[in-house]
């Protein structure tokens, strides 16, 4: 343990042995993801995950509307990476900046406050995704980059003053420099702000969830921090040694924090945040709702499926297998999911098509079908939401012909507006938080000052 006299200058008799601890909770983390990505995209030779793993474990935030059970996908989806350069990046910043955080709070916080990073991203995803672009709701939502987001906050709040070392080659020429984390951790999370704003409608990048993690990562970081081992790493860090083997600290190295400059940009930038979650909290709609469906094929298994409807007039959906995700988009897109027109009826025979539609399959792409509907006994319940109903379809897309044929049931309708609102509660008090701590906290926390 580190022992330090009651002397002014301050003196560290000894280095504490955590400064040189392995990090091995940044290495399991690491083994976790990679071992996952091995078992998701061993079917193409480990470059891509397959598009039914994806659905099998990545979080759709209308699922999560649909039944709070669904929960335990913001855990799966945290694990799960698209392809080798998607897992290879994102294990390669966890390595950067994991390891630095984790010997500042300790093995288990260190966890502790990667996992809440990646629970407050899905949920801040969620939130801006319903006001921004409520399509987003149906996709599902993959990888840890919400969690080494939080990650990277704490990394800028401890470690601002520290540089990096980066190299790029001019023809065959190696040219090496270094700039500052600071500067380079507030330009990425510009990024993640500004063009979630204008991007995250047609992007299969998900900003918000990397700004929701980066905020989170700030705003836990004074609870979750090791006091001790904080203090001590401050001492060390600012230390000036004499003769070799005595430490004296400046007590003015002691009292600053973030630049003036730093801790603007990152206020204006998170202001831009804390606007769009009070705009979502205020947009939540009294009416909306979501169902959930049983699809069983026919002659095959049972899979769940989720629908939502919102403010009972826009109608998403969104399956566990993309067979789902197509009846259900096409149900949608003939009117026939939800029907007021046809409330406390049944229908017993109806033909329709061809009709054409653009179809949404998952993160990476979409497609243009054209399909024939048949719908056989459905019954609807007396404000027009389809309660069952045995459908078949004949359709045609770009890859070829094919025809689905399935018993859709009702399990029960749930009010998301509920849910929605405590998210959206949730992630302004986030959002705050990281606020008051850059504001006021910044000078307990960093370690190595800009």
């Amino acid at each position: 343990m580190p022992r330090f006299t009651n002397e002014i200058p301050i003196a560290i008799e000894e280095e504490p042995i955590y400064t040189r601890e392995t990090p091995w909770a940044t290495y399991l983390l690491i083994g976790v993801n990679v071992v996952i990505y091995m078992i998701t995209s061993a079917s193409s030779f480990f470059m891509q995950s397959s598009e039914a793993w994806i659905s099998r474990l990545g979080f759709i935030p209308l699922g999560l509307l649909s039944s709070p059970t669904y929960i335990y996908r913001i855990f799966t989806s945290m694990f799960t990476h698209a392809n080798i350069l998607h897992i290879l990046f994102n294990m390669y910043f966890l390595y950067l900046f994991g390891r630095a955080v984790e010997r500042s709070m300790g093995h288990i916080r260190y966890i502790i406050h990667y996992l809440i990073s990646g629970i407050i991203a899905s949920i801040v995803y969620t939130v801006f995704m319903f006001i921004i672009s409520p399509s987003g709701l149906t996709i599902p939502s993959i990888g840890a980059s919400g969690a080494i987001s939080g990650v990277l906050g704490a990394y800028l709040m401890l470690y601002p003053g520290t540089r990096l070392a980066a190299c790029m080659f001019f023809f065959i020429v190696p040219f090496c420099f270094e700039f500052s984390a600071a500067l380079w951790i507030l330009f990425w999370f510009m990024l993640q702000v500004l063009e979630g704003f204008y991007l995250a409608a047609s992007s299969t990048v998900a900003f918000f969830a990397h700004a929701g993690g980066f905020v989170a990562g700030i705003a836990f970081l004074p609870i979750l921090i090791d006091k001790h081992r904080l203090a001590t790493l401050k001492e060390l860090a600012s230390a000036r040694r004499l003769f070799g083997f005595i430490v004296f600290t400046p007590l003015y190295y002691l009292r600053r924090g973030l630049s003036l400059l730093t801790k603007a940009v990152l206020l204006v930038l998170i202001s831009i945040l804390l606007l769009g979650a009070v705009t979502s909290f205020a947009y939540i709609p009294k009416s909306f709702v979501t169902m959930t469906y049983n699809v069983h094929w026919i002659g095959d298994g049972g899979e769940n499926a989720y629908l939502g409807i919102i403010n009972w007039h826009r109608v998403l959906t969104a399956g566990d297998t993309i067979d789902s995700k197509v009846l259900l988009d096409i149900l949608a897109n003939s009117g026939l999911l939800f029907a007021p027109s046809r409330g406390g009826t049944v229908i017993h025979h109806l033909l329709l098509g061809p009709a054409h539609m653009l179809l949404q399959l998952g993160p990476h792409y979409s497609i243009g079908i054209s399909y024939i509907l048949l719908v056989e006994n459905a019954y609807y319940t007396a404000k027009g939401v389809l309660e069952r109903a045995t459908i078949s379809t004949q359709v045609m897309t770009p890859q070829g012909p094919g025809s689905l044929k399935a018993y859709i049931r009702l399990e029960g309708i749930y009010n998301g507006a509920a849910l929605l609102g405590f998210m959206s509660l949730v992630s302004l008090a986030t959002i705050l938080g990281s606020m008051i701590v850059i504001a006021y906290k910044d000078e307990e926390l960093v370690i190595t000052p800009e």
